[in-house]
């Protein structure tokens, strides 16, 4: 891994290289790497906002950035991913060859293929969730289902509290609301999906009283 010194010499120098050379002599080729870079961090991290930071030094400079705050990167093998996603090892590797994990390619034998937790994944939806954010919903769901047992009451009243916080997050029904809405953010249609569902598994319990 790049030192932290090496980064910012890297920093420094490309301000003062991509100025006198790349940008003056083929600006053409200066706004397509660019460009291409911005897409490569987006899909990277796609919840780092960089919409306005398109320029190459900006770019590199975010990188570095990325980088110096960066944890040691965590990867999966497919067995592990197939547990938490609770799909066959076939499906993952299935899922890889689809181009589903982005930027990530299959190599030789299925048992030896390790996926990064940077990695995004692009649900049915076109949602993209890194792996690291998927395993992390696997895990608290479990701890949750190992630590508490809760009654059919308990339920229920977990339920209405998750219905009443989003009405106050959004300030009204989902009907109201995020079900009105065409164009949602990513966290919207997380929050529309989780409501949604809630909103069912109510309807279900309330007709089950009856």
């Amino acid at each position: 891994m790049s030192t932290k010194q090496e980064r910012q010499l890297v920093v420094e120098k490309s301000e003062q290289i991509l100025e006198r050379t790349i940008k003056q002599m083929d600006p053409e080729f200066y706004h397509a790497f660019s460009n291409m870079l911005h897409d490569y961090i987006v899909v990277t991290n796609p919840r780092k906002n960089i919409e306005y930071r398109k320029d190459l030094g900006d770019l590199i400079r975010l990188m570095a950035e990325v980088v110096n705050h960066a944890q040691p990167v965590r990867a999966y093998t497919t067995g592990e991913l197939a547990r938490v996603f609770g799909v066959s090892v076939q499906a993952i590797n299935k899922w890889i060859d689809e181009g589903r994990f982005l930027g990530y390619k299959r190599e030789g034998n299925k048992r030896h293929n390790r996926i990064p937790e940077t990695i995004s994944f692009v649900m049915r939806t076109g949602e993209m969730v890194t792996v690291q954010e998927v395993v992390g919903m696997y895990h608290r769901q479990n701890h949750e289902q190992e630590v508490v047992e809760l009654t059919p009451d308990q339920h229920r009243d977990a339920v209405l509290d998750e219905i009443s916080r989003l009405m106050k997050k959004y300030g009204g029904t989902y009907e109201m609301t995020l079900g009105t809405k065409t164009k949602r953010t990513i966290q919207e249609d997380r929050d529309a999906s989780i409501w949604f569902v809630l909103l069912d598994e109510l309807r279900e319990m309330n007709e089950a009283k009856k």
